[in-house]
């Protein structure tokens, strides 16, 4: 822990932006306990307890945004809010980007985006080269969005930073519920690859990204997010039900799963692909506290 401190201690304290303020955004925020914090969610966000730094709360709605904002200049955006649920367009970038004035630009933007711009890889590898073809709206918006934020960003001469995030997961994002409620698993032989990162893993890629912004060494690019250990979604399931002392959900065909799934988790089903998250590894020089899900689960109380 030492070593980290001195790494990041010549640096100057820049002022975040976090546009849509959910579980991500409040880890790291927590963990930026001096910074100033602007924060913009459709309900007021909380400020954390241990926050000593200025914190502004602002309610937005994005879908409609009649004026323009009031941020900090050379603040770091970290923009989390998901697109709205229908169309293949993220309007709410379109509409955050009319409503910001030019001289209150960001020194950088650092975009929540999925590896669902991917689209189905029928199992195989994917890296940062491989083109993105998402197969339903919800990667198409995805892919919108990063591609606003590019021009936009390029327009501005703004360094941007894409994360396309796998599965969020943490003790307290385990699907129990389903799990007790005797849901059925796609049975092994079909079952798809799936790809996830812990949450405080993730929070802790944002904080070290920061740094290197107030380093004047931003981490530009696109980089997946993931612990790098792809495993068969229904492995998931079976080993957290094992942890817990649950029954096995009990398998079915993917044709029988995917009948009685709702459309979000018939997406997910029909995606199969291995993430290769490498690049940001190297880039940050970092590596998961939780690199596989029995790390996760036995730190599980």
């Amino acid at each position: 822990m030492s070593s980290e401190r001195d790494q990041y201690s010549n640096r100057t304290t820049l002022p975040l932006v976090i546009i849509g303020y959910g579980d991500i955004a409040r880890r790291v925020a927590e963990r930026h306990p001096d910074h100033a914090i602007t924060a913009f969610s459709r309900q007021v966000p909380f400020c954390p307890v241990t926050h000593r730094g200025h914190w502004a709360s602002v309610a937005i709605d994005l879908d409609q945004m009649a004026s323009t904002v009031n941020i900090p200049t050379q603040a770091i955006w970290l923009y989390f809010a998901p697109p709205a649920r229908s169309g293949e367009s993220d309007t709410r970038v379109a509409n955050w980007l009319a409503a910001v004035p030019d001289h209150q630009r960001p020194s950088v933007v650092i975009y929540a985006s999925t590896t669902a711009v991917y689209g189905d890889q029928d199992g195989a590898w994917v890296d940062e080269h491989t083109p993105p073809k998402p197969a339903h709206d919800r990667g198409r918006r995805r892919l919108d969005a990063e591609t606003r934020f590019g021009q936009w960003c390029a327009a501005h001469s703004v360094p941007l930073t894409v994360l396309r995030l796998t599965g969020l997961y943490a003790c307290d994002r385990l699907p129990l519920e389903r799990i007790r409620a005797g849901a059925p698993v796609v049975c092994p032989e079909e079952s798809p690859w799936s790809n996830r990162i812990h949450a405080d893993d993730l929070a802790d890629i944002y904080t070290r990204l920061i740094a290197r912004v107030e380093q004047a060494a931003p981490v530009a690019g696109v980089f997946n997010i993931s612990d790098n250990n792809p495993r068969p979604m229904t492995e998931f399931y079976v080993n957290t039900a094992a942890h817990f002392d649950l029954p096995a959900p009990p398998c079915l065909p993917l044709a029988d799963v995917l009948a009685q799934s709702s459309p979000m988790a018939r997406e997910f089903l029909t995606e199969s692909k291995r993430i290769d998250a490498r690049a940001i590894q190297q880039a940050l020089d970092w590596q998961p506290r939780y690199p596989d899900l029995a790390t996760t689960l036995a730190s599980c109380p």
